[in-house]
Protein backbone atom coordinates (compact mmCIF):
# COMPACT_ATOMS: atom_id res chain seq x y z
CA UNK A 1 0.00 0.00 0.00
CA UNK A 2 1.27 3.46 -0.90
CA UNK A 3 1.58 5.94 1.95
CA UNK A 4 0.10 9.41 1.56
CA UNK A 5 1.46 12.29 3.59
CA UNK A 6 1.28 16.06 3.66
CA UNK A 7 4.62 17.83 3.25
CA UNK A 8 5.57 21.47 3.73
CA UNK A 9 8.46 22.14 1.33
CA UNK A 10 11.55 23.67 2.92
CA UNK A 11 14.36 23.23 0.41
CA UNK A 12 15.13 21.41 -2.81
CA UNK A 13 18.35 20.38 -4.53
CA UNK A 14 19.24 18.60 -7.76
CA UNK A 15 19.63 14.84 -7.37
CA UNK A 16 22.18 13.50 -9.85
CA UNK A 17 20.50 13.46 -13.25
CA UNK A 18 17.39 11.73 -12.05
CA UNK A 19 15.42 14.43 -10.30
CA UNK A 20 15.28 16.42 -7.10
CA UNK A 21 15.74 15.94 -3.40
CA UNK A 22 12.97 17.80 -1.61
CA UNK A 23 13.55 18.51 2.06
CA UNK A 24 10.32 19.07 3.90
CA UNK A 25 8.39 18.81 7.12
CA UNK A 26 5.67 16.15 7.00
CA UNK A 27 2.65 15.43 9.16
CA UNK A 28 3.69 11.78 9.51
CA UNK A 29 7.46 11.85 9.95
CA UNK A 30 8.70 15.32 10.84
CA UNK A 31 11.77 16.65 9.02
CA UNK A 32 12.53 14.34 6.07
CA UNK A 33 14.15 14.20 2.65
CA UNK A 34 12.26 12.94 -0.41
CA UNK A 35 13.34 12.02 -3.93
CA UNK A 36 11.28 13.18 -6.91
CA UNK A 37 12.47 11.32 -10.01
CA UNK A 38 12.15 12.35 -13.66
CA UNK A 39 11.25 8.78 -14.45
CA UNK A 40 8.05 9.10 -12.45
CA UNK A 41 4.70 10.46 -13.51
CA UNK A 42 4.76 13.39 -15.90
CA UNK A 43 2.29 15.11 -13.60
CA UNK A 44 5.12 15.55 -11.10
CA UNK A 45 7.18 17.67 -13.43
CA UNK A 46 4.24 19.63 -14.74
CA UNK A 47 3.88 20.91 -11.19
CA UNK A 48 7.58 21.20 -10.31
CA UNK A 49 7.32 24.99 -10.16
CA UNK A 50 4.88 24.54 -7.28
CA UNK A 51 7.67 23.20 -5.06
CA UNK A 52 8.60 26.61 -3.75
CA UNK A 53 9.46 27.39 -0.10
CA UNK A 54 6.48 26.64 2.18
CA UNK A 55 4.34 25.06 -0.55
CA UNK A 56 2.09 22.38 0.93
CA UNK A 57 1.70 19.16 -1.02
CA UNK A 58 0.00 15.81 -0.61
CA UNK A 59 2.50 13.17 -1.66
CA UNK A 60 2.21 9.49 -2.43
CA UNK A 61 5.34 7.70 -1.23
CA UNK A 62 6.76 4.50 -2.66
CA UNK A 63 6.11 1.59 -0.26
CA UNK A 64 8.66 -0.44 1.63
CA UNK A 65 11.53 2.04 1.52
CA UNK A 66 13.93 2.39 4.42
CA UNK A 67 16.67 4.90 5.09
CA UNK A 68 16.96 8.67 5.11
CA UNK A 69 15.35 9.37 1.74
CA UNK A 70 11.93 8.24 0.56
CA UNK A 71 10.66 8.42 -3.02
CA UNK A 72 7.66 10.53 -3.94
CA UNK A 73 5.74 8.75 -6.69
CA UNK A 74 3.17 11.47 -7.27
CA UNK A 75 2.11 14.65 -5.55
CA UNK A 76 -0.38 17.47 -5.78
CA UNK A 77 -0.43 20.93 -4.27
CA UNK A 78 -3.08 21.38 -1.60
CA UNK A 79 -3.20 25.18 -1.65
CA UNK A 80 -2.57 27.60 -4.47
CA UNK A 81 -0.23 30.00 -2.67
CA UNK A 82 -0.26 32.60 -5.42
CA UNK A 83 0.48 35.56 -3.16
CA UNK A 84 3.49 33.90 -1.54
CA UNK A 85 4.87 33.02 -4.97
CA UNK A 86 4.39 36.43 -6.59
CA UNK A 87 4.63 38.99 -3.79
CA UNK A 88 8.30 39.85 -3.20
CA UNK A 89 7.88 40.62 0.49
CA UNK A 90 5.85 37.48 1.20
CA UNK A 91 8.17 35.25 -0.83
CA UNK A 92 11.17 36.64 1.08
CA UNK A 93 9.45 35.94 4.39
CA UNK A 94 8.62 32.42 3.14
CA UNK A 95 12.25 31.79 2.21
CA UNK A 96 13.37 32.90 5.67
CA UNK A 97 10.77 30.78 7.48
CA UNK A 98 11.53 27.68 5.40
CA UNK A 99 15.27 28.08 6.01
CA UNK A 100 14.67 28.61 9.73
CA UNK A 101 12.80 25.30 9.96
CA UNK A 102 15.29 23.55 7.66
CA UNK A 103 18.30 24.57 9.75
CA UNK A 104 16.63 24.17 13.14
CA UNK A 105 14.72 20.90 13.10
CA UNK A 106 16.72 17.68 12.93
CA UNK A 107 14.21 15.19 14.34
CA UNK A 108 12.70 12.62 12.00
CA UNK A 109 9.63 11.99 14.12
CA UNK A 110 5.98 12.87 13.99
CA UNK A 111 4.95 16.14 15.63
CA UNK A 112 1.43 16.99 14.55
CA UNK A 113 1.26 20.13 16.71
CA UNK A 114 4.35 21.64 15.11
CA UNK A 115 3.16 20.63 11.63
CA UNK A 116 -0.23 22.20 12.34
CA UNK A 117 1.38 25.42 13.54
CA UNK A 118 3.54 25.71 10.43
CA UNK A 119 0.64 24.89 8.10
CA UNK A 120 -1.63 27.41 9.82
CA UNK A 121 1.13 30.04 9.57
CA UNK A 122 1.62 29.45 5.83
CA UNK A 123 -2.10 29.87 5.15
CA UNK A 124 -2.21 33.00 7.32
CA UNK A 125 0.73 34.55 5.45
CA UNK A 126 -0.98 33.80 2.14
CA UNK A 127 -4.28 35.34 3.24
CA UNK A 128 -3.01 38.57 4.84
CA UNK A 129 -3.80 41.43 2.49
CA UNK A 130 -1.52 44.02 4.08
CA UNK A 131 0.53 44.83 7.17
CA UNK A 132 2.52 41.59 7.21
CA UNK A 133 5.96 43.15 7.69
CA UNK A 134 6.16 41.78 11.24
CA UNK A 135 4.93 38.31 10.34
CA UNK A 136 8.33 36.60 10.48
CA UNK A 137 8.91 38.09 13.95
CA UNK A 138 5.65 36.60 15.19
CA UNK A 139 6.50 33.29 13.54
CA UNK A 140 9.95 32.87 15.09
CA UNK A 141 8.56 33.55 18.58
CA UNK A 142 5.74 31.07 18.02
CA UNK A 143 8.17 28.58 16.52
CA UNK A 144 10.34 28.82 19.65
CA UNK A 145 7.34 27.92 21.76
CA UNK A 146 6.27 25.04 19.53
CA UNK A 147 9.77 23.52 19.66
CA UNK A 148 9.80 23.60 23.46
CA UNK A 149 11.71 26.83 24.08
CA UNK A 150 8.95 29.32 24.82
CA UNK A 151 10.17 32.52 26.47
CA UNK A 152 8.55 33.28 29.82
CA UNK A 153 6.66 36.55 29.65
CA UNK A 154 7.43 38.02 33.07
CA UNK A 155 8.18 41.44 31.55
CA UNK A 156 7.62 44.47 33.80
CA UNK A 157 9.05 47.91 34.49
CA UNK A 158 11.55 46.17 36.78
CA UNK A 159 12.31 43.29 34.40
CA UNK A 160 13.10 44.96 31.10
CA UNK A 161 15.81 42.69 29.68
CA UNK A 162 15.33 39.20 28.25
CA UNK A 163 18.00 36.76 29.38
CA UNK A 164 18.84 34.05 26.84
CA UNK A 165 20.15 31.59 29.46
CA UNK A 166 17.08 31.60 31.72
CA UNK A 167 14.51 32.33 28.97
CA UNK A 168 12.91 35.02 31.13
CA UNK A 169 13.08 38.76 31.67
CA UNK A 170 15.40 40.20 34.31
CA UNK A 171 16.22 43.56 35.90
CA UNK A 172 19.62 44.00 34.25
CA UNK A 173 21.74 42.23 31.63
CA UNK A 174 23.24 39.10 33.22
CA UNK A 175 25.91 38.34 30.64
CA UNK A 176 27.21 40.49 27.79
CA UNK A 177 25.99 39.24 24.43
CA UNK A 178 23.53 36.79 25.97
CA UNK A 179 20.76 39.22 26.79
CA UNK A 180 18.39 41.15 24.54
CA UNK A 181 18.73 44.92 24.74
CA UNK A 182 15.81 46.97 26.04
CA UNK A 183 14.27 47.57 22.59
CA UNK A 184 14.35 43.91 21.51
CA UNK A 185 13.15 42.79 24.93
CA UNK A 186 10.12 45.04 24.59
CA UNK A 187 9.43 43.72 21.08
CA UNK A 188 9.54 40.14 22.41
CA UNK A 189 7.13 41.00 25.21
CA UNK A 190 4.78 42.75 22.77
CA UNK A 191 4.75 39.75 20.44
CA UNK A 192 4.15 37.32 23.30
CA UNK A 193 1.02 39.18 24.35
CA UNK A 194 -0.28 39.88 20.82
CA UNK A 195 -2.50 37.69 18.68
CA UNK A 196 -1.11 36.89 15.24
CA UNK A 197 -3.64 39.08 13.43
CA UNK A 198 -2.75 42.06 15.64
CA UNK A 199 0.99 41.85 15.11
CA UNK A 200 0.82 44.56 12.44
CA UNK A 201 -0.09 47.09 15.14
CA UNK A 202 3.49 46.96 16.45
CA UNK A 203 5.55 49.82 15.03
CA UNK A 204 8.94 48.31 14.27
CA UNK A 205 11.55 49.63 11.86
CA UNK A 206 13.38 47.43 9.36
CA UNK A 207 16.60 47.78 11.34
CA UNK A 208 14.86 46.76 14.56
CA UNK A 209 13.34 43.72 12.86
CA UNK A 210 16.78 42.60 11.70
CA UNK A 211 18.26 43.08 15.17
CA UNK A 212 15.39 41.22 16.84
CA UNK A 213 15.61 38.28 14.46
CA UNK A 214 19.35 38.08 15.17
CA UNK A 215 18.69 37.89 18.91
CA UNK A 216 15.98 35.26 18.46
CA UNK A 217 18.30 33.12 16.33
CA UNK A 218 20.93 33.37 19.05
CA UNK A 219 18.30 32.36 21.62
CA UNK A 220 17.12 29.36 19.62
CA UNK A 221 20.67 28.30 18.77
CA UNK A 222 21.67 28.36 22.43
CA UNK A 223 18.75 26.20 23.57
CA UNK A 224 18.80 23.84 20.59
CA UNK A 225 22.52 23.26 21.06
CA UNK A 226 23.73 24.34 17.62
CA UNK A 227 24.12 27.67 15.80
CA UNK A 228 21.38 28.60 13.34
CA UNK A 229 22.98 30.44 10.45
CA UNK A 230 20.34 31.78 8.09
CA UNK A 231 21.72 32.66 4.66
CA UNK A 232 18.54 34.49 3.61
CA UNK A 233 18.77 36.91 6.53
CA UNK A 234 20.62 39.55 4.50
CA UNK A 235 18.01 39.34 1.72
CA UNK A 236 15.33 39.85 4.37
CA UNK A 237 17.23 42.88 5.64
CA UNK A 238 17.43 44.42 2.18
CA UNK A 239 13.71 43.97 1.55
CA UNK A 240 12.66 45.60 4.81
CA UNK A 241 15.21 48.39 4.91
Amino acid sequence: MNLKTEIIVLHKTKYKDSGLIVHGYSNTGGRQGFIVRKAGSSKNYAAISQLHPLSIIEAELAPGEKGDLKTIREYRTIFNLANIRTNVTKSTIAIFISELIYRSIKEVEQNRELFGFIKKSVILLEELDENYSNFHLWFIVGFAGMTGYSPEDNYSSKNEYFDIFTARFCSSPVSEGMCFDAANSHILHSILESREKCIHLLKISGRQRYSFIGDMLKYLGHHMGHPINIQSLEILREVFE
